[in-house]
């Protein structure tokens, strides 16, 4: 199990003085595949998250940690070259 550290008032990491971090990206991009609305649905009437929007999910996480762990990191990770898609 591994634990993370939450410091509070930085609750936005979006935006910092160098510009998005990956984290910040894939957050984005999970936002806009409309998982937290698929969670709170599955939350309140105990249906499950459709499999491709889970699985997404799973993807974009996966590519944030790789970009993350690439030294340098490339410039336009932001670029959607790296980041999957619905149906790809």
């Amino acid at each position: 199990m591994k634990f993370k550290v939450i410091d509070g008032g930085k609750a936005n990491e979006a935006m910092c003085a160098d510009g998005p971090t990956i984290r910040a990206e894939a957050e984005r991009r999970i936002r806009a595949t409309g998982y937290e609305q698929w969670r709170v649905r599955s939350l309140a009437t105990g249906s499950p998250i459709p499999r491709s929007i889970q699985y997404l999910k799973m993807q974009i996480e996966f590519v944030a940690v790789k970009l993350e762990q690439l030294n340098p990191v490339p410039g336009d990770f932001t670029d959607d070259k790296y980041w999957p898609t619905i149906g790809a």
